[in-house]
């Protein structure tokens, strides 16, 4: 796997955004993303401060059972999380309990959801929303939303208007956040394969690009993007780092280069700290717990990577931005 970061070298202010289309039918084309600006590297975030494999936070389960995290949300005290094999959502006390009550899954269905973010609507009446990654739908793959109330039962759905020609083509929506502004939601639709973000309107029949925007770092995928504020956190899975940076409150751009961070190191027996190997190499999820602490959810580690990466593979980690 690749884990090297490949910044970009040509320094701009501000990164602008890019008007799109509407039209459903507008393919996504499998183009490389720009990153015209230089992110600063700062170093390796701490922690974990706590972390736990899935199967051990909810009742009924052993270690041969998949929770394949892909998606996380922190609110009210709670880790809200979703699996891509999974169409239960998990509901976790932050205190991460063992075989306990306290932790949820709510929902149904069997076989793989393709669920790959979770993020919340707070205004008006509270709800989250859960991006499927493609579907098929008229000719192409169309990510699609799920509505869910507050209680994390299933509502409704609607599609989006930006269309891939595979189901695997620049990979779909990895990861989602969700801005109000003015009187209009949004959603930020991160691209797995490009670093892309489509900006999209809800309306009434679905979620409409309204502009284009690009992370300003070269990561070798992205794996997901949340919002506190102004701030933004966006992780790659195979990099095996954390890039933050500020939203533009009146325009869809970023404001600066932000800054990288490594997740942490360690030994082939899965310590941190011990050694220099890559042991988070899953990382699928993230969110803001506060303005210097990030919780995030790690998918299951393939055949294809080493084993030491096991050790933090379906787990649930929280992190601290060093100072």
């Amino acid at each position: 796997m690749k884990h090297s970061l490949l910044l970009a070298t040509c320094a701009i202010a501000v990164l602008s955004l890019t008007q799109c289309s509407t039209d459903r039918e507008a393919d996504v084309q499998p183009t490389a993303a720009l990153h015209p600006l230089d992110a600063t590297a700062s170093g390796t975030l701490i922690g974990p401060l706590a972390e736990k494999k899935f199967y051990k936070l909810f009742n009924g389960y052993n270690s041969s059972d998949d929770f394949e995290g892909s998606g996380v949300y922190t609110s009210g005290g709670r880790y809200c999380v979703v699996f891509d094999n999974r169409y239960k959502l998990g509901s976790i006390a932050s205190s991460l309990p063992e075989n306990s009550s306290q932790n949820t899954l709510t929902g149904s269905g069997s076989g793989s959801s393709n669920f790959e973010a979770i993020t919340y609507d707070a205004n008006n009446t509270p709800h989250y929303y859960v991006t499927e990654e493609t579907v098929s739908h008229n000719g192409a793959y169309y990510p699609r939303i799920r509505q869910y109330d507050a209680s994390l039962s299933y509502q409704t759905s609607l599609w989006t208007d930006v269309a891939f020609s595979s189901s695997n083509s620049n990979k779909g929506f990895e990861g989602a956040a969700y801005v109000r502004r003015g009187s209009d939601d949004y959603l930020l639709g991160l691209i797995e394969g490009t670093g892309q973000i489509k900006v999209l309107k809800k309306t009434s029949s679905g979620w409409v690009t309204q502009a284009t925007l690009t992370v300003p770092v070269a990561f070798p995928d992205y794996s997901d993007i949340d919002i506190w504020g102004s701030r933004v956190a966006i992780t790659t899975q195979q990099g095996s780092q954390l890039w933050t940076g500020t939203l533009s409150a009146t325009s869809w751009s970023f404001t600066d280069a932000g800054r990288v961070y490594d997740f942490p190191r360690g030994s082939s027996a899965g310590t941190v700290g011990a050694g220099s190997n890559v042991l988070y190499g899953n990382i699928e999820g993230v969110s803001w717990v506060n303005a210097t602490t990030l919780v995030c959810v790690s998918d299951k580690a393939d055949s294809s990577q080493p084993s030491y990466q096991q050790y933090k593979d379906q787990s649930i980690h929280v992190f601290q931005l060093p100072r």
